[in-house]
């Protein structure tokens, strides 16, 4: 059965897949089984995760709602740019593992 696409999923099950994908990548790239990631999609990684840690942001959290809008954005926005890499890396893990038992 083939793997449905971007296209085919609501948001909701597309960002859920993709966050699945980002932390699977970034085990596998962690402990070298994994190292197809350009080095655009690390530096987006990066500076999304430095953005959501640092106390400065666009749209100040103390603003119930509207602070956390702008942390969303960046999430949303990073896995967009990371898709292609996540798809990538997913096409590789399902021949790797073939119908292997999982590494998790």
């Amino acid at each position: 059965m083939a793997r449905p696409t971007p296209a085919d999923m609501n948001l909701f099950k597309r960002l859920t897949e993709d966050l699945r994908l980002l932390v699977l990548l970034i085990r596998d790239y962690g402990k070298g089984r994994y190292r197809n990631v350009s080095p655009v999609s690390g530096i987006i990684f990066f500076l999304a995760v430095a953005y959501l840690l640092f106390p400065i942001d666009l749209i100040g959290d103390f603003i119930p709602g509207l602070g956390q809008l702008d942390d969303a954005a960046v999430l949303m926005g990073c896995l967009y740019f990371l898709e292609k890499d996540l798809y990538r890396y997913r096409d590789w893990r399902d021949q790797f593992l073939g119908n292997a038992k999982p590494l998790d």
